[in-house]
């Protein structure tokens, strides 16, 4: 059992629809951004269904802001748990023991309240579960955009130069010792060996029709939030029985 209490979480009150509100504008930014990126910018053409509303730039990327919007939900409903009593005066007491500091959990938790923490923590699932998709993303199907992405960060951007200049002089130093040198060396050629068995896949996949790779992000997208928040299981809380 845990010391804790479930606390509810109530779509009619005002500061749960300002909310659901917050995760319906992420949810849209997030599809902004890949409508903009993976579909305008490629010169596709929309299939217009109703009106003036296409199924790759409106009835596609509303099903994935729901996705996401339920995701969250669902992650602030599984985080929404206080300390009873008893946890509160042990946590108490260990706080004046170590001079009256608290932790950070316990000041957010004061400036922000559980609903305010417990929207930050699944905001952070989500989005560690999107920047994983991304990355795969790049990876596969956008690595030329990713390589020409970095060398334009590296002109444009000071800080992105000097991180990769950084890595290059730590390289250089860690191949200068002995011991390490012989090591690196082995896998710089792993490397090399990995790149060109998988070069042909990885230029099939970067020549790939633009609207496959635009479902395959969109898809990506919905299957990596809708799993982030399925595969955390929240604790099992002490309930009070009636």
């Amino acid at each position: 059992m845990s010391s804790a209490r479930v606390l509810p979480l109530r779509l009619r009150e005002p500061r749960t629809v300002l909310l659901v509100l917050a995760y319906l504008a992420l949810g849209s930014l997030v599809e902004l951004a890949i409508v903009h990126y993976g579909f305008r910018s490629a010169g596709l053409e929309d299939v217009y269904l109703v009106w003036r509303l296409g199924l790759w730039t409106f009835f596609i990327p509303l099903l994935v802001i729901l996705v996401l919007v339920f995701s969250l939900l669902h992650l602030t409903r599984s985080f929404l748990v206080a300390p009873r009593e008893a946890a509160k005066t042990r946590r108490a007491r260990r706080a004046r023991r170590t001079g009256g500091r608290r932790s950070v959990v316990a000041e957010l938790t004061k400036k922000i309240g559980y609903l305010g923490l417990s929207a930050l923590r699944s905001s952070a699932v989500i989005l560690l579960g999107l920047s994983i998709a991304v990355m795969f993303a790049l990876l596969t199907f956008y690595w030329l955009e990713a390589f020409e992405l970095s060398g334009s960060l590296v002109k444009a951007f000071p800080p992105f130069h000097w991180f990769i200049t950084g890595l290059s002089r730590l390289v250089d130093k860690l191949t200068a010792v002995e011991k390490l040198s012989g090591a690196i060396k082995k896998l710089v050629e792993t490397s090399i060996k990995m790149n060109n068995a998988v070069r042909s896949l990885a230029e099939a996949l970067g020549e790939a029709d633009p609207l496959y790779k635009y479902a395959f992000v969109q898809n990506l997208v919905a299957w990596s939030s809708g799993l982030s928040a399925l595969l955390y299981r929240r604790p099992p809380v002490l309930r009070r029985r009636r």
